[in-house]
């Protein structure tokens, strides 16, 4: 009879589950680099996740299981290489 083992990974399992209206749960999220009620940059292990939306509020951060919950109207969820951080200048004539 062999043996089934599983073999870990270093990267987290990334996912974003939408309840419409209510939450987001995302997956995979290793840092929260900037949070206000318009913009969430949350860092994955490789990539940035920027959220944007109305009324947004991280309501749960998990690091050590890589598990973020957001609530709040969100209008677009971008997907971005490396670390995104907006400059002051594009934040003030937004």
């Amino acid at each position: 009879m062999s043996q089934i083992t599983s073999i870990a990974t270093s990267k987290p399992q990334r996912s974003v589950n939408i309840d419409f209206d209510s939450k987001i749960i995302i997956n995979g999220i290793t840092n929260m680099v900037e949070s206000d009620d318009k913009q969430i940059i949350a860092a994955l292990s490789d990539r940035t996740l920027v959220i944007t939306g109305e009324k947004l509020t991280v309501v749960s951060l998990d690091t050590e299981r890589c598990v973020c919950t957001v609530s709040g109207a969100v209008y677009g969820l971008k997907y971005v290489k490396g670390k995104e951080k907006q400059s002051v200048f594009k934040k003030i004539f937004k």
